[in-house]
C-alpha cells in the first residue's frame, strides 16, 4: 500500500511537471514569438516610413523640379541652374533634403546642389535606370559607397529616392533626392510601437485561451493516473496476498513434513550400527533433505520478506551477503544512516540488494563484492560492484537475467533509475537511485 501511495504522489506530481513544461514552453515560445513579431514590426514600419520617403520624393520632383527642367537646363545655362537652385533652396535651408540631383539616361548630372557634380558622367544601376519613363519612385537606406556619392559621405546616414520626371520638352529625366535618415527612423519607431503591443497582444491572447485546455489535460492527465494506480494498487496487493499465502502454506505444509523427515533419518541413523552398509546411503539422504529445507526457508524469506526499517536495513544486507561468504567471496559493506528513510525506499533498496547479490552468486564468478548504500538530502543510492566475470548486455540471453529486468521496471515505477556499468571481463556495477520520500 505503500508503495501505492508513493506512485499516486508520483502521478500527482508528474501531471504538475507536464503542466509546468508546457507553461515554460509557452513563455519560450512567447518570448520567442514575441522577439520575431518586435524584429517583423521594426521591419515593416522601416518599409513603411521608406515608402513614405519614396512619395514624397516623387511628389518634390513632380512639384519642384520637373516644371523648371528646360532645354537650357540640359545644356547647362547658369540660369537655369538658378532658377532650379532657388526652387530647391527652402527644403535644403530647413534640413529636409540635403542633396539633389538630376540625371539624363545617359547617366549624366545635369543640375545638382552640389555645382561641382553637374555635367558629371556615371553609371546608373539597372533598377534606377529602369524607372525612366514612368512615374514611378524607390527609396532606401544609402550606403553612399557608389563613386557619385564621394561629396554626400559627410552628410551621415542618408535616405535616396529615385522618381522618374519629364522636362518641359517631354523627354525623360531621374531626379535623386537625399533625406535625412533621422525623420525616416522616428516614423518606423512610432509605427513599430503601435504594431508591436498588437502581435504580444495577440500572442498572450493566445496563450490565455490555450492555458484552460492544458489544465482540463492536467487534470485529464491526474484521473488517468489515478485509475492506473487503482488498478496496480489492487493488483500489487493481490500479488503481495498470494506471496505470503504461498509462504505460509510452504512452511505449513512442505517444510514441515521435510524437517520431521530429517528428523526421522537422523534418528535412524543414530539406530544404524556404525558398519552398516546402509549408513552412507543415510547420511546422503539427510543431508540432501536438509539443503532442500534451507532452500525452501530461502524461498519462503523471498516471497515474503522482512518488513524493514531503515534502522535494520544494514542487518538484512548482511543476512542477504551470507550465502556470498559462505562460497568464499570477500563481502564489503557499506551503509550510511538510514533510520529516517521510509519503509516504502528501504524495503525497494533491500529488494534490490537481494536481486543483484543472487546474480554476484548465480552469474558473476567473483571473488570481491561491494555493497554501497549513501543517503543524500533527496535521494538513496545503492551500489553493488563486484569482480566477477561481467557480461554484454547486448548478447546476453534475457531469459538469464529477467530479475534484473523486472527490478528495473520496480525502480522505474518508483520513480528512480538504473545504471548497469559493466563489461565482459571487467565486472559488473549496478547503481540504483531512489527518492529519499518518493
Amino acid at each position: 500500500m505503500a508503495i501505492m501511495g508513493a506512485r499516486r504522489r508520483l502521478a500527482g506530481s508528474e501531471s504538475r511537471r507536464t503542466l509546468a513544461w508546457f507553461l515554460a514552453l509557452s513563455a519560450l515560445a512567447l518570448v520567442g514569438v514575441a522577439a520575431g513579431a518586435a524584429a517583423w514590426s521594426v521591419h515593416v514600419a522601416q518599409a513603411q516610413a521608406i515608402s513614405t520617403a519614396a512619395r514624397s520624393g516623387r511628389a518634390f520632383a513632380a512639384q519642384v523640379v520637373a516644371p523648371l527642367c528646360t532645354a537650357g537646363l540640359r545644356r547647362g545655362d547658369p540660369a537655369a541652374v538658378v532658377a532650379l537652385d532657388q526652387a530647391v533652396r527652402p527644403r535644403m535651408l530647413d534640413g529636409s533634403i540635403l542633396r539633389v540631383k538630376v540625371w539624363t539616361p545617359e547617366g549624366t548630372i545635369v543640375y545638382s546642389d552640389a555645382h561641382a557634380l553637374i555635367g558629371s558622367t556615371f553609371d546608373l544601376d539597372a533598377e534606377h535606370h529602369d524607372l525612366l519613363g514612368g512615374d514611378h519612385a524607390e527609396a532606401e537606406i544609402t550606403n553612399l559607397s557608389r563613386p557619385e556619392n564621394h561629396l554626400e559621405t559627410p552628410l551621415g546616414r542618408l535616405v535616396e529616392t529615385y522618381a522618374a520626371i519629364q522636362d518641359v520638352s517631354g523627354r525623360p529625366l531621374l531626379v535623386e533626392t537625399y533625406f535625412p535618415a533621422d525623420p525616416v527612423d522616428a516614423d518606423a519607431d512610432a509605427i513599430a510601437r503601435k504594431l508591436t503591443p498588437l502581435a504580444l497582444a495577440a500572442i498572450v491572447a493566445l496563450q490565455l485561451l490555450q492555458l484552460p485546455v492544458a489544465l482540463a489535460a492536467a487534470r485529464r492527465l491526474d484521473r488517468a493516473h489515478g485509475e492506473r494506480h487503482r488498478l496496480l494498487e489492487h493488483a500489487v496487493a493481490a500479488s503481495e496476498l498470494e506471496r505470503r499465502r504461498i509462504a505460509r502454506d510452504l512452511h505449513d505444509g512442505v517444510v514441515q513434513d521435510l524437517s520431521g523427515a530429517v528428523y526421522l533419518l537422523e534418528s535412524i541413523q543414530r539406530r544404524l550400527p556404525t558398519d552398516s552398509p546402509l549408513a552412507p546411503s543415510i547420511t546422503k539422504v539427510t543431508g540432501l533433505v536438509q539443503a532442500d529445507v534451507q532452500q525452501l526457508r530461502q524461498t519462503m524469506i523471498n516471497l515474503a520478506p522482512p518488513q524493514l526499517t531503515g534502522e535494520s536495513l544494514e542487518l538484512g544486507v548482511a543476512g542477504l551477503a551470507g550465502p556470498l561468504a559462505e562460497a568464499g567471496v570477500t563481502v564489503e559493506i557499506s551503509v550510511d544512516d538510514t533510520a529516517d528513510l521510509p519503509q516504502l525506499t528501504v524495503q525497494l533498496l533491500y529488494r534490490a540488494c537481494r536481486e543483484l547479490l543472487h546474480n554476484v552468486f548465480k552469474h558473476a564468478n567473483a571473488s570481491k563484492v561491494t555493497v554501497t548504500v549513501t543517503v543524500a538530502p533527496t535521494e538513496a543510492v545503492l551500489t553493488v560492484a563486484d569482480d566477477g566475470t561481467g557480461f554484454d548486455a547486448d548478447a546476453v540471453d534475457r531469459s538469464q537475467h529477467m530479475g534484473l529486468l523486472l527490478l528495473t521496471e520496480a525502480v522505474t515505477d518508483a520513480g528512480g533509475t538504473l545504471e548497469v556499468h559493466q563489461s565482459p571481463g571487467a565486472g559488473t556495477t549496478v547503481v540504483i537511485s531512489v527518492q529519499k520520500d518518493p
